[in-house]
Formats: C-alpha cells, sequence, structure tokens
C-alpha cells in the first residue's frame, strides 16, 4: 500500500470518528432532557437501582474484598422481565465460577511463564469473543474468559493470593446475581423469553471464519496490552485487558471487515464517552463531601437510574449509558463506607484510556483493507 493512500484511510478513519463522536454527544445530551419521560424506561431504572443498592448493601454487610463488583454484577445481570433476569444472571453466574477455577489452576505456574501466559490470556480471549457471536450461551463464554484473566493478571506479583480473588470475585457475583433476580422478580413480570439464536460452532472454518478473525485480531490486541504494561510499567493492566476484551465483543459483521472495524470503533468511542461522563458526575457527587450511609445509597441508586434509562436508548447509544453507570458505581463503591477520594477511579479510569488507545493502533494496523475485506468474502462463500 502507498504511503499516500494509506495516509488517505487514517484521515478518512479520524473524520468518522468525529462525526460519531458529535452524533454520541449531541443524543447524549437529548437523552438527558428526556429522562424520565418514557414510564417503561423509568421503571427498568427504579429496578435496577434497588438492584444495585441491595447488592451494595449486602457485600458491606458481608465484608467482601471488592463490593463494587456485587454492585456491577447486581446491575449487569437485570433484563427486562425475571425470567431473562434469571437466564442472564445464570449464565454469568456459571461463567464466573468456571473462570474462577481456571484463573485459579493457571495462576500456580503461569506468572512464571511469560511466553506461555501470553498465550494463554490471548487464547481466551480468542474463545470468549468468538463465543459471544457464535454461541447462544456467549455471556458465560465470555465471563469464563473476563474472570479466568483477571485472576490471573490481578495476582501475577503474588500467585498465593490467587484463591482469595478466586473466591471473592464468584462471592460478589452471587450477591450481585442473587440481588438482581430477587428484585427484578418482585418488580417485574415474569413470562418466558425465547432463547437467544445463535449460529453454532460447526462452521468456524468456513461460514463463522470472520468471527474467529475477530477473536484472533482481539488476542493480539490482549498481548500488546500486556507487553506494554511490562515495557512502561502502566497501571491497571487488567482493567485495561478487559476493557479490550469488552470492546472487542461487539458484534461482527458479516464481511468481518470494515463493519466490524465501524462496530468496534462505536463501540470504544461508547465505552470511552461514557466513562467520561460517568466520572465526571461521580467526581461532583464526591465534592458534595457526603458522609451519611443513606444518602450516598440513594446517589448510588439515582445515578444507576438514569444509567439504565440510558442503556435503553433509542438513538444507539445504550452502551454509553451502561459504561457511565459502571463508572460511576465503581467511582462512588470503594470500599465499606462513602469515598473520600477519587483517585481510584482515576486509576481504573486511565487504565481504560490506555486499553483502548492500544485497541486503537491494533484495529488501525490490522484491519482489513477494501481489498482483503472483498477476498475475506470469497473465501468464506466459496468462490
Amino acid at each position: 500500500m502507498k504511503l499516500a493512500e494509506y495516509g488517505r484511510e487514517v484521515l478518512d478513519d479520524l473524520a468518522e470518528l468525529s462525526g460519531m463522536t458529535f452524533e454520541a454527544v449531541e443524543g447524549f445530551g437529548r437523552e438527558l432532557w428526556q429522562l424520565g419521560e418514557d414510564p417503561v424506561r423509568t421503571k427498568q431504572g427504579i429496578v435496577a437501582a434497588c438492584s444495585v443498592m441491595l447488592a451494595t448493601t449486602l457485600a458491606l454487610a458481608l465484608e467482601v474484598q471488592s463490593p463494587w463488583w456485587a454492585a456491577i454484577s447486581g446491575f449487569m445481570s437485570l433484563m427486562s422481565t425475571g425470567s431473562g433476569s434469571l437466564r442472564r444472571g445464570t449464565l454469568r453466574l456459571v461463567g464466573t465460577i468456571a473462570g474462577a477455577c481456571v484463573g485459579f489452576v493457571m495462576a500456580r505456574w503461569l506468572p512464571y511463564e511469560h511466553m506461555l501466559l501470553l498465550l494463554f490470556i490471548g487464547g481466551m480471549t480468542m474463545l470468549g469473543v468468538i463465543a459471544m457471536q457464535v454461541s447462544p450461551h456467549g455471556l458465560a463464554w465470555l465471563f469464563l474468559s473476563i474472570t479466568s484473566t483477571m485472576v490471573l493478571l490481578s495476582n501475577l506479583a503474588d500467585p498465593l493470593q490467587a484463591v482469595d480473588t478466586a473466591y471473592f470475585r464468584t462471592f460478589e457475583v452471587a450477591i450481585g446475581v442473587a440481588s438482581a433476580i430477587i428484585v427484578a422478580n418482585l418488580m417485574q413480570d415474569w413470562h418466558a423469553e425465547p432463547p437467544p439464536t445463535a449460529p453454532g460452532w460447526r462452521h468456524l472454518l468456513d461460514a463463522q471464519w470472520p468471527a474467529v478473525l475477530h477473536g484472533l485480531r482481539s488476542a493480539i490486541a490482549v498481548n500488546v496490552v500486556l507487553v506494554a504494561w511490562v515495557m512502561l510499567d502502566l497501571v491497571e493492566v487488567d482493567g485495561m485487558a478487559l476493557t479490550i476484551t469488552m470492546v472487542m465483543a461487539a458484534p461482527v459483521a458479516t464481511s468481518g471487515g470494515l463493519g466490524t472495524r465501524q462496530a468496534v470503533a462505536q463501540r470504544a468511542l461508547h465505552r470511552f464517552l461514557g466513562c467520561l461522563f460517568g466520572g465526571i458526575v461521580a467526581l461532583l457527587v464526591l465534592a458534595l463531601g457526603i458522609t451519611s450511609f443513606p444518602w450516598w445509597l440513594a446517589f448510588i441508586g439515582a445515578g444507576v437510574w438514569a444509567g439504565t434509562c440510558l442503556q435503553m436508548s433509542t438513538r444507539g447509544l445504550g452502551y454509553l449509558g451502561t459504561q457511565a453507570a459502571f463508572v460511576f458505581v465503581v467511582t462512588l463503591v470503594q470500599g465499606a463506607r462513602p469515598p473520600d477520594s477519587i483517585m481510584p477511579g482515576i486509576d481504573r479510569f486511565v487504565g481504560i484510556a490506555c486499553g483502548l488507545g492500544i485497541l486503537l493502533i491494533v484495529s488501525l494496523l490490522l484491519w482489513p483493507t477494501d481489498r482483503e475485506i472483498e477476498e475475506e468474502r470469497r473465501i468464506v462463500q466459496g468462490e
């Protein structure tokens, strides 16, 4: 590829990213202006707020290691019906249990084998990302990948602590899932939902080949994060790796090429903007100097309510709302009492920003050109 042609493609990508940013910010402003107008979204927001407040209270009462993880699980396990919340929560819990076991076993020896560590992290990332595209139980596979990665990376300096991390991550997710199921079945309707449709694992080498390439690029991106962490001594390496995994779990397009790159770029942008907006609001709440537990819990519920309403956006901004609520909760739920510092939230945000920056570079270098996309299509169709 000529240098001038490559430069034009980079400029086109930057122009497209600027357009997506403007659309996202404008749509976010419109959504905020309309908060509370839709009774369905308002009710779902109240359900989510109650679930998170219950999960937070239980996690603090049980003195778990990371109460924010229980709170987030209480938020992320909810669906629009009681049966949907039960299914989603079960998949999340099963994947977490399996991932905790795998991470604990691998933490016994992989921290001392750096090449095998990179291969394992890349392989688990690839598995989770591919499963999200082809399996009806993709959420369980994704959390197997996420949890095993988190347990392993969180204990590189001290592998003997892996058993504690694996136990507490499972316990915290169980608290959040139980809270979501209880609240959903008390406040929502219960009716059976059809299981999600998925193409399955049988055609990975033909019709589903784009999903395999998508997973391979994800694995490369995560390994680049790990190498950069070692070389530059970056903070929050687990946050960066998990950020890339979640961003790359965006639905793969049929071509596997440009459409997928656009989907990943939009998901990354929405995650970044959501984290930015959620962090700013959390900073404003912290600036109030709240020391009362009931008021602190009420502010958490209010933020989750707003994030859930945004999550149900009709303007394609649902993921932005999800991430805003995520960072808002992570920033405010830091320990057994109202936090007195924004620094833990800032550290997590720095990890996410570094992960997204590395993802952008990897995407720019590895995503196929229009000619490669056409060749990929011909391979899939057997031409």
